[in-house]
């Protein structure tokens, strides 16, 4: 890989806007512990999110699980416009299920295609609720006795929430993987349910009836990440929860996520997240 991927813990609610124009950008990879939802003004970049590649372009729009690894390609010719909205469930929590709409963020976390390319007249409606979120966030941070400001972000955010999913049920001819991009989908599919395990590259030749080398040259093809690149990420990222969410001692967690010894598991986590797994925990929890 071009460089080392980096875990972001993230605030309730953040949102970002980028014109860069043309400028150089080197690819970026990394995760976090929040949803993003990106809206691209002007673009030509791949990105890879967990198992699956996208094409974004001009007016597409792009949801991001919490926790899913992702890289982005840039064009160096191409104008580079867009707005990141990063947030956290228990952000909208709340207003979700007092307006019993509890099941949304569960539904999009969920569906298989995320990225939506708008018409022109969507556009024009999307970029204004994104642009009216980022002045109630300006407000929000110099008016701290405007008690109305955050439920009013809140409820913008509800909002676009709500207008991307109505535009996923407008699409439902979800994108058709190619058969190259349905093999990696398998393979990355088998290591979410054997991360655990000791898994090996001889385990997939013998699932998918294929050489190591033709397994690792395709996975490394589609993904940019190396077998085992992946496989421990994967296992960082569920440690990263499980330090979070139980109390379960480091060494049981480690074991568990599918490091062979407590060693290996902080030499791992480390290079990752920045940090060990004590110092994750105590600083986050």
């Amino acid at each position: 890989m071009d460089q080392p991927s980096s875990f972001m813990m993230t605030e309730a609610f953040s949102i970002d806007y980028t014109d860069s124009g043309k400028e150089s950008r080197k690819p970026l990879e990394h995760f976090h512990d929040s949803y993003e939802l990106a809206f691209f003004i002007r673009a030509d970049i791949d990105i890879f999110v967990k198992d699956t590649k996208y094409r974004i372009q001009d007016g597409d729009l792009l949801l991001i699980n919490a926790y899913d690894l992702h890289r982005i390609f840039y064009n160096p010719n191409h104008e580079y416009t867009r707005y990141v909205i990063q947030f956290k469930e228990s952000f909208i929590n709340e207003l979700t299920q007092t307006l019993q709409l509890g099941q949304l963020i569960h539904k999009l976390q969920h569906q298989q295609n995320k990225k939506i390319s708008l018409t022109i007249k969507q556009r024009v409606k999307l970029e204004e609720i994104f642009r009216n979120i980022v002045n109630l966030r300006k407000k929000l941070q110099f008016r701290h006795d405007d008690f109305t400001l955050e439920p009013a972000l809140k409820l913008h955010l509800l909002l676009l929430l709500m207008e991307y999913d109505k535009l996923s049920d407008l699409r439902r001819n979800l994108r058709k993987l190619n058969p190259t991009e349905n093999q990696v989908h398998d393979i990355i599919r088998y290591i979410d349910e054997h991360y655990d395990e000791a898994i090996q590259l001889d385990d997939l030749t013998a699932q998918f009836g294929k050489s190591k080398y033709y397994i690792s040259h395709l996975f490394r093809e589609v993904t940019r990440f190396t077998f085992v690149e992946y496989v421990q990420y994967r296992r960082v990222i569920e440690a990263q929860k499980k330090l979070l969410q139980t109390d379960k001692s480091i060494i049981d967690i480690g074991m568990e996520c599918g490091f062979q010894s407590l060693q290996h598991f902080y030499r791992v986590f480390k290079k990752i997240s920045k940090q060990t797994p004590a110092a994750y925990r105590k600083e986050n929890k």
